[in-house]
This record gives C-alpha cells, structure tokens and sequence, in this order.
C-alpha cells in the first residue's frame, strides 16, 4: 500500500509519501495505526479526538473518498493507494 500525505501533514510525518507493508483491514485500523504512529500533531489533523475521521479531514482510497467506501469501515488491500489530507481552507 502506498500512502500520501498532504499539507501540513507531510510535516508531522516528514514525508510525502511511504510504503505501508502492515496489513491493516480498514481506513480507520490505518488512522489508528498512524496516529499512534505519528501521535497527537497527526491525530489533531485527520480525527475529532474521540477516534473518529475529522470533520473535514479528506482520506482518498484509490482517489475515492473513504466516506463514499463505507467511513473508517472502507476495506483496505495491499495494492491501494491512500491519500491524506488535512482541513483545507481558502478560497
């Protein structure tokens, strides 16, 4: 699995992108997994604070949005491709 972040997430983790070896059945097994990861300056982007996908944090599966897929239930494979981002805001 291949997994990319975006915006001030690629600070927090100190790269743009990473292979993802672990096998991990869900989006939100994956989020939890990376917020334990990368601890609460990740957390604080992508979840509400109770485990939950952030209000507007976006996480694309294959270039889907996870919440199209079934929320942090989205089925993961070994050949997806996750993309991260953070709230964006501007106009």
């Amino acid at each position: 699995m291949i997994i990319r972040y975006f915006a001030m997430l690629r600070e927090v983790t100190h790269r743009s992108e990473q292979t993802w070896d672990q096998p991990v059945p869900t989006v939100g097994e994956l989020l939890r997994t990376l917020c334990a990861s990368y601890g609460p300056g990740f957390s604080k982007w992508v979840t509400d604070g109770n485990g939950n996908l952030g209000q507007f944090a976006i996480v694309l599966v294959n270039g889907v949005d996870c919440r199209e897929l079934g929320g942090l239930g989205a089925p993961l494979a070994s050949e997806d491709v996750i993309a991260i981002f953070p709230p964006v805001a501007g106009g």
